[in-house]
């Protein structure tokens, strides 16, 4: 569960961009589907036009949720633990900046960091989202599953933000690509 925390801990910041672009997407269906002809018919079809923004309306609601969902689990820790995460995965310091900062070794900065996440998986558990739940919540975002690779791959404390933040762009241009077609 740690490492799925550690997961959408790390995309969170990304949530509202990819979000709307969700409503580009849907808008752009939209505006190209007065183009049918014989040709694209069944790309363009009502059918197939209303299914591809029910589609991406859906996804854009479990961006939305996801996001609610992380800010209200770090609401229900303790302050100085939900700190530590978001100074980490969401403003992406590293462990040294973060013991820098915190006035700590570093080496108490992999003890808090491990303890805040425990925490935050508690208070997802607690919210209802083991992690079979959030699996099947996010089983669309193929980008997300890719991050949980790289993330589940690596350690994360040797890994620096501009690689997450890499795979994460090109996760998120890859399952944007072959959604909206």
């Amino acid at each position: 569960m740690n490492n799925l925390s550690k997961t959408i801990l790390q995309v969170y910041k990304y949530l509202p961009r990819i979000a709307r672009t969700y409503d580009k997407l849907i808008l752009s269906k939209a505006i190209n589907s007065q183009f049918t002809n014989s040709s694209n018919i069944a790309f363009f079809s009502a059918e197939a036009v209303t299914d591809a923004i029910i589609t991406l309306s859906q996804r854009k609601i479990t961006l939305i949720n996801l996001k609610l969902l992380i800010e209200k689990a770090l609401k229900t820790m303790k302050p100085s633990l939900a700190r530590i995460l978001i100074l980490k995965f969401i403003d992406g310091k590293r462990c040294v900046d973060l013991a820098i900062k915190l006035d700590v070794c570093i080496r108490t900065i992999f003890r808090k960091l491990n303890l805040a996440l425990e925490s935050f998986s508690l208070a997802l558990k607690r919210l209802g989202y083991d992690e079979a739940k959030l699996n099947k919540m996010l089983a669309h975002e193929k980008w997300i599953a890719q991050v949980h690779q790289h993330i589940s791959k690596s350690d994360l404390s040797l890994i620096e933000n501009d690689d997450v933040k890499t795979t994460i762009k090109e996760s998120v241009i890859y399952d944007l690509k072959v959604s909206s077609f």
